[in-house]
């Protein structure tokens, strides 16, 4: 990224007034900086600073085509000398926060920074390298308020969303860090302790420490959820289900939680026990697009196939890509032909078939 500052024609204009000699180098200095022509620009600009080294204007543009040539220490030595000839020059605070960040040197680039920002609170450049200034000194929650600023106003900038990111991590390291120097057998230290083994894929280790968390608490709705999803992945569904049942205790109108409860319960070929709780995940008030036709499997599965005729048909109607409306079309087929309404059988497993060869295509 590189900082374009606009060289003001009327700082030039003031020279001029002056009468000083190093007018005419800076005219061209900026003239071929404005044309590309840096290496010019640069011995211009360094004949009008050697002419007259106490004009700041000249430094500063001395400054800015140093950085623009790729040598950011020369610039923050010229932009240096600008601010101590003229410490509210416009722009070279913002430079030399920016030259100084490019050094890798954050924490001196901070005050410049805060100064660019003074100056110009609606750059929202200066906030985006305002938070990596305070970032990379060491002060994530001093960052984070400058990153999002930037962020609302370029809510795709790929390194301002990085720098957020980086920011709410090492936020989290350090109060996960405080946590378990502080209180390392609370609930929430193994609670910490088992999201990073969860995190990190490390199942074992993750079910034993939410175990851990759940001794101190049983009342951690989401290390019950978690033990569910986790029991419920390597092919445990009883144990899934009972940890999906402890968490229905404090969240009992839960649609998600419902849903994950009855999908295991199916899983154990429990038909019956997960009818009551799909029925009441579909008429939860929010509930999951998945639940319509958990509750359709579940009908089938009863061989109560007009009721889940029924229920595909609702969830065709709610279904917003070709995907789900594949799967269900097949569903509906299936349900169809056990009812004996074979032309309406034959017109879902001819959609089916349209739309898995529409989807293989774009695939391809």
């Amino acid at each position: 990224m590189i900082v374009r500052l606009t060289v003001a024609a009327a700082l030039v204009g003031g020279l001029a007034a002056q009468g000083t000699d190093p007018v005419g180098h800076v005219r061209r200095g900026v003239a071929a900086r404005e044309a590309g022509r840096l290496d010019e620009a640069r011995r211009e600009l360094e004949a009008a600073v050697a002419a007259a080294p106490g004009i700041a204007e000249a430094h500063l543009y001395l400054g800015l085509v140093l950085h623009e040539s790729g040598d950011p220490a020369a610039a923050a030595d010229a932009l240096r000398t600008a601010l101590s000839l003229q410490p509210t020059l416009p722009g070279a605070h913002q430079l030399l926060g920016y030259s100084l960040l490019t050094l890798g040197r954050p924490a001196e680039a901070v005050p410049h920074l805060e100064a660019a920002r003074r100056e110009n609170p609606d750059e929202w450049r200066v906030h985006s390298w305002l938070g990596r200034a305070r970032l990379g000194a060491g002060e994530p929650g001093a960052a984070l308020p400058h990153l999002l600023e930037a962020q609302a106003h370029s809510p795709q900038d790929p390194e301002v969303l990085y720098l957020l990111g980086k920011a709410h991590s090492q936020l989290a390291a350090r109060a996960q860090a405080q946590l378990l120097a502080t209180a390392a057998d609370s609930a929430y230290a193994h609670l910490a302790v088992a999201e990073d083994h969860d995190h990190n894929g490390r199942v074992e280790q993750a079910l034993a420490a939410y175990g851990r968390a759940l001794a101190e608490d049983e009342t951690l709705t989401g290390a019950w959820l978690a033990v569910g999803d986790l029991e419920g992945g390597r092919g445990n569904h009883r144990a899934a289900a009972d940890a999906y049942q402890q968490a229905l205790t404090a969240q009992p109108a839960d649609g998600a939680v419902l849903l994950k409860l009855a999908q295991s319960l199916l899983a154990l070929g429990l038909a019956h026990e997960a009818l009551p709780h799909l029925e009441a995940a579909v008429a939860a008030e929010r509930a999951p697009p998945a639940a319509r036709e958990a509750l359709a499997k579940a009908c089938l599965d009863l061989g109560r196939f007009a009721r889940a005729r029924e229920e595909l048909a609702l969830a065709l109607e709610a279904a917003g890509d070709e995907q789900r409306k594949m799967k269900i079309h097949y569903q509906l087929a299936r349900a169809s032909g056990k009812v004996g309404d074979l032309q309406a059988e034959r017109r879902h497993l001819q959609a089916f078939a349209d739309l898995r060869a529409k989807l293989t295509a774009g695939d391809k």
